[in-house]
């Protein structure tokens, strides 16, 4: 049977990517709203924090967006660019990993699950060490076997712990301006800007954009 990918995302200041399993690749267009929850103990004490915002994920074109009211996030892997917009400001970036959506043929379903009980909905949990491992991350990847659909990932650091939910997916990309890049506030001479900036190395959350 067909395995999974995963997807990008963002943590922070980090940029999100996303990756598979054994000859499963997801859909080449598809959305959903990400639900994000991270955990932190600091001096004892326990901090939460909760965010959420749509996601669309074009592998045909090679972009995926992040986008909430006042916030958006536009990855272009047709020219390695990521573009952070909010406040009336862009923050661009370049990216380094390319964009994949198959899974690695050699990667291993460490545990299996049904959510909701025995004619639940089959759940099959990977290491993102073994799924990615030029990424340095420690966590899991959970996918739905059947159509190779993204359903969550988790992230583990010292002191840390960060869950990340794809909720309501769908097939197919409703509104492609969400690719847009604004200019102004992002700068329109791509090629002299790319030229002077450094590449963006930081660790990719959520493993799906930059998924092999």
């Amino acid at each position: 049977m067909s395995k999974l990918v995963a997807i990008a995302f963002l943590l922070g200041g980090c940029s999100v990517a996303v990756y598979v399993v054994e000859g499963c690749c997801t859909p080449t267009q598809w959305e959903s709203i990400i639900g994000f929850q991270n955990a932190t103990v600091k001096d004892g004490k326990l901090d939460v924090t909760s965010a959420g915002m749509m996601t669309s994920y074009d592998f045909d074109n090679k972009k995926v967006a992040y986008y909430a009211d006042t916030f958006r996030r536009v990855q272009d892997y047709n020219k390695m660019m990521q573009y952070i917009i909010a406040g009336g400001h862009c923050y661009p970036s370049k990216l380094y990993m390319p964009m994949r959506n198959c899974m690695p043929d050699n990667v291993t379903v460490i545990t299996s699950f049904e959510m909701g009980g025995p004619k639940g909905v089959m759940i099959d949990v990977y290491d993102l060490e073994k799924v990615a491992p030029e990424a340095g991350i420690k966590g899991t990847l959970s996918i739905n076997p059947e159509g190779c659909i993204p359903f969550s990932e988790t992230l583990m650091t010292e002191g840390s712990y960060a869950s990340l939910a794809f909720l309501n997916v769908t097939s197919g990309i409703k509104d492609p301006s969400v690719f847009d890049v604004p200019s102004p506030p992002c700068p329109k001479d791509t090629d002299y800007m790319m030229n002077s900036l450094q590449e963006e190395l930081v660790k990719h959350w959520p493993v799906l954009p930059s998924l092999l």
